[in-house]
């Protein structure tokens, strides 16, 4: 066989290898997009799939258990290890077992508005002011488990009722007590209201 002839064959076997690698690599990258999305449409679809009604009737069912005195969230403070019962109410019964959520404010499962909680600063709330901003609150309910985060602490006067006003466009959590004199109120401020789990047996 004539060197030239070699090399000729040679060249249409390096032509082919070619082609055959290219395809391959086109054709790999396509199928890897179809698959992609595939995947994506079925996840996207799932999406679709899921009902709110399960969260609906969770908050429906924690609304029927808002009665004054009845329990209705614990509260957890991550930073101090720390958790309390909320019942509906402020009385000075309520407040002598318990920190109380103030009725003239939303509940913490609400999708807007400002929720208060208030409790003696020697008890349930004794560790108010060493809140720093950033750290977790966590509230359990009957409707979830709603996850806030600090960003304001604050003494101010008693007659200072911005704290439990709503704020445009967010939800919020207020957490209020006394200072040691009983002349101003120490707030801790947190925002989110995320709820990151389901219904809760409190």
């Amino acid at each position: 066989m004539k060197i030239s002839k070699i090399f000729y064959i040679g060249g249409i076997i390096l032509v082919i290898g070619g082609i055959a690698a290219i395809a391959w690599f086109f054709f790999g990258n396509f199928r890897s997009e179809l698959t992609m999305k595939s995947e994506t449409n079925e996840f996207m679809e799932e999406l679709e799939d899921l009902d709110p009604l399960p969260i609906q009737e969770a908050v429906e069912e924690a609304s029927k258990n808002i009665l004054e005195g009845n329990t209705i969230a614990v509260l957890e403070f991550p930073a101090f290890d720390q958790k309390i019962a909320v019942k509906e109410g402020t009385t000075n019964y309520i407040l002598s077992i318990s920190a109380g959520h103030m009725m003239e404010t939303e509940q913490v499962w609400d999708s807007a508005g400002t929720s208060a909680i208030a409790a003696h600063n020697n008890t349930y709330f004794k560790n108010l002011k060493k809140f720093k901003v950033s750290d977790k609150i966590l509230v359990y309910t009957r409707a979830g488990v709603y996850q806030y985060e600090v960003y304001r602490t604050d003494t101010i006067l008693p007659t200072d009722l911005s704290v439990i006003e709503d704020v445009p466009g967010q939800k919020t959590l207020t957490l209020i007590t006394c200072d040691l004199s009983g002349d101003y109120r120490v707030i801790v401020m947190a925002r989110g209201g995320v709820r990151i789990s389901g219904p809760q047996d409190i």
